[in-house]
């Protein structure tokens, strides 16, 4: 089955970037998003480049839109202004005249192999260069220390795993286009867990120099950096006084300077001498913490959370 098969190909765009190896990024939906990172990540791109449609799939027929919930307006009695879900390939040119291939957009509820192999012919088909799929996980660690994001398939010699997770649309492109032989860089960026459930920018911000650095785009970002300030900001004043928070910050933070070396230093948050907190006692601490975000959160409007 051809890519034209089960998208639209743009012939005009086509003809502009075949031959040329672009460098190509996934930003897929999935089973997580943590800190709405890719979410935020996307919409960075193709609200702050130029962006053409080169090809798009029938989403209304590919995509679980109870799952997904479009967004529709609702004003003075009347609905108006719906979102569609999307999910397509678009040629993005930044301001120096750089560009990239972005794929895209609601994950497919049908048809994952056949849209995954129609991608890959769309590739080969304009002679597409490397590729970045980008993936946002919640794990334990600090939002006090650099944001990580993990290669995959990298020859740091550490051995993880096996085990095994819910796959998304996503997992399944990058999986296919590596046993194809493809140039594929899978990035996993590592977000606090707890606040995994809520947008981090500092997230966005780190996919999206891995990304800029991967791709060779100049990517606009101080507005995701602002808006991190300002995250980091409130973080911080819920966390103050909090001793349970504190402490688990403070656990996080020294096995994170431990396992990272490279990427920050030891924390000074814990006093020489003091013992570190295990995992039961980070777990307990996590879940009282979060507990009284969420009692605290719910005496405030949500437009003051921010």
């Amino acid at each position: 089955m051809r890519a034209e098969e089960l998208m639209d190909v743009y012939a005009g765009a086509r003809r502009r970037v075949a031959g040329k190896g672009l460098p190509v990024v996934t930003l897929l939906d999935g089973v997580f998003d943590a800190g709405g990172a890719v979410a935020a990540m996307r919409s960075s791109l193709i609200d702050g480049l130029a962006s053409t449609p080169l090809a798009e799939f029938d989403a209304d027929l590919l995509v679980d839109h109870r799952a997904t919930r479009p967004r529709i307006t609702f004003h003075d009695g009347s609905f108006s202004s719906y979102t569609a879900p999307r999910l397509a390939v678009d040629v993005l040119t930044d301001d120096l005249g750089n560009q990239a291939l972005l794929f895209s957009g609601a994950e497919p509820v049908l048809g994952w192999e056949r849209i995954a192999a129609a991608f890959g012919e769309l590739l080969d088909d304009v002679g597409a260069g490397s590729i970045s799929v980008v993936h946002s996980v919640p794990l334990p660690v600090p939002h006090t220390r650099p944001i990580s994001i993990r290669r995959h398939g990298d020859d740091s010699g550490e051995s993880i795993g096996p085990f095994e997770i819910p796959a998304s649309f996503s997992h399944l492109v990058e999986t296919r286009l590596t046993e194809a032989g493809r140039d594929v860089s899978g990035m996993t960026i590592q977000v606090p867990h707890y606040i995994a459930d809520s947008e981090y920018p500092p997230a966005a911000v780190a996919g999206l120099e891995a990304i800029a650095a991967d791709a060779g785009l100049a990517v606009p970002t101080e507005e995701l950096r602002q808006a991190g300030r300002e995250v980091d900001a409130h973080i911080a004043a819920q966390i103050e006084d909090n001793p349970d928070a504190e402490r688990l910050v403070a656990g996080l933070e020294l096995r994170y300077d431990v396992d990272a070396p490279q990427l920050a230093q030891r924390s000074t948050l814990v006093a020489e001498g003091e013992q570190v907190p295990d995992g039961d006692e980070l777990g307990a601490a996590a879940e009282r913490y979060l507990r009284s975000v969420d009692e605290a959160e719910g005496q405030q409007p949500k437009d003051q959370e921010k």
